[in-house]
């Protein structure tokens, strides 16, 4: 089974240092989506400049210069931080109908 998503965001939308909670299971063969998770995410320690900054910064002292301060301690979980009203509800690949028109797959 292959899926591909395309999308383009705006830089408001993009959170630095968090990623999506994982909504697939695989069960008795099938895979499953935990919609109430769906649009949860949850905090990772991430450097707070790029790459090419991190890679710049001099080999001595502390191994992250002190403008690439990481992440306080990840947090568990940020619930409904891109949750719509009303949408992302159902508890699994059955509970699409809890889902607005617009969402469901033709």
């Amino acid at each position: 089974m292959t899926c591909q998503a395309r999308s383009s965001y705006l830089d408001s939308e993009v959170l630095w240092g968090y990623r999506f909670t994982p909504v697939l299971s695989l069960e008795k063969g099938f895979y499953e989506v935990d919609y109430n998770n769906f649009h949860d995410i949850y905090e990772t320690n991430t450097p707070s400049c790029s790459a090419k900054e991190l890679a710049a910064s001099p080999r001595e002292g502390p191994l992250l210069p002190q403008l690439c301060v990481l992440s306080p301690e990840p947090k568990t979980q940020v619930q409904g931080h891109l949750a719509r009203s009303g949408q992302g509800k159902g508890e699994t690949n059955n509970g699409s109908a809890d889902l607005p028109e617009e969402n469901r797959s033709p």
